[in-house]
């Protein structure tokens, strides 16, 4: 599975997964491979984490237990890895 050919809902659904079990509120996220090629790619490629950002606020808006703001703390500081140099 690469990465660049999911949808923004995959990713979000993804990216949900991994915010869930980092907050003890789901079941497990995705592999640690996974998990570890996401955040690289979200940080490489910010009109996609914007886009998936923008598609998992939906998903979020449907859930109660969710705060959008930590949430998106989550994902900026704790999650997304920053892009290397080249």
């Amino acid at each position: 599975m690469h990465l660049r050919d999911l949808t923004p809902v995959q990713l979000a659904d993804l990216l949900d997964d991994a915010y869930r079990e980092d907050r003890g509120v789901g079941n497990a996220g995705p592999d640690p491979v996974t998990r570890l090629e996401l955040a690289d790619y979200l940080g490489c490629h910010p009109e996609v984490q914007a886009q998936v950002w923008e598609t998992w606020q939906e998903l979020l808006t449907l859930e109660d237990e969710v705060e959008e703001e930590d949430a998106a703390f989550w994902l900026d500081v704790e999650f997304v890895r920053p892009c290397p140099r080249e």
